[in-house]
């Protein structure tokens, strides 16, 4: 896909407009348009995916878009892990230098341990549904997740992890391989979520997990961590019995 100078012209009006903020918008039907960056902090974007959704229904996405501000063109771990799920090439953009490249699908996957964060992709819930993937086989659904929902009140983790699979263990019950532990940070709901993980050559257990714009880490399960936990969550395959502790391939 090779966006045209209009489209292109286009998206760096929208970025010039929104700038030091990033923006961020698709090409659908031959036409750049612009969607709302829910984020308020530089170097981060959080597309409103309600305007996405009627834009898709009404037209043919083509692209998504977004720009960096004083930063080339080079995709983040969040940016191709989306290319992959939406299935679609990422124009992306530097201003104010114009210049621009596009990434298209190729199968890339994160890496569990060392990927950057991004909202609503690489975050600490796509960490989960990828490293859950990864040791179990097992897809977890996706939901959409407003930008800091838990400033809004919106118990979004209580609400959907029995849809997702999962059944509520009693707080004081050991974790094994695979639980999903929640936890409140600076939140009055859980708002952070870790995958509990048996490590055979350390001999004790550790948490994958991500914090808002860290790296992603396997760490030791314990103090901080283990008094944040409110939520202690297993999925119903796994009830009797965990899943095999075989390190996955990446």
């Amino acid at each position: 896909m090779t966006p045209t100078e209009e489209q292109i012209d286009a998206l760096f009006q929208h970025a010039a407009a929104v700038q030091p903020l990033e923006c961020c918008g698709v090409i659908a039907d031959g036409e750049y348009i612009r969607v709302t960056n829910q984020s308020t902090v530089p170097s981060e974007f959080s597309m409103d995916m309600r305007q996405y959704r009627d834009i898709a229904a009404a037209k043919k996405i083509e692209a998504i878009c977004h720009s960096h501000v004083y930063h080339p063109p080079i995709a983040s771990d969040a940016d191709r892990t989306t290319v992959e799920r939406e299935g679609l090439p990422w124009v992306l953009i530097c201003w104010p230098t114009r210049q621009w490249a596009v990434i298209e699908p190729s199968g890339w996957r994160a890496p569990l341990v060392g990927r950057t964060w991004g909202w609503g992709s690489t975050d600490c819930f796509g960490l989960i549904r990828d490293g859950f993937w990864s040791y179990t086989g097992i897809e977890l659904p996706d939901f959409d997740r407003d930008w800091q929902f838990w400033k809004k009140g919106q118990s979004l983790i209580e609400d959907h992890y029995a849809e997702a699979g999962f059944v509520k263990i009693p707080q004081d019950s050991p974790p094994q391989h695979c639980d999903i532990m929640g936890m409140r940070v600076n939140s009055p709901v859980i708002n952070h979520l870790g995958l509990y993980l048996h490590d055979r050559k350390l001999g004790v257990g550790v948490l994958l997990h991500q914090l808002h714009g860290r790296l992603s880490v396997r760490e030791v399960y314990g103090g901080m961590y283990l008094n944040a936990t409110e939520l202690h969550l297993r999925h119903r395959n796994f009830l009797t019995a965990p899943p095999p502790e075989v390190e996955p391939p990446q």
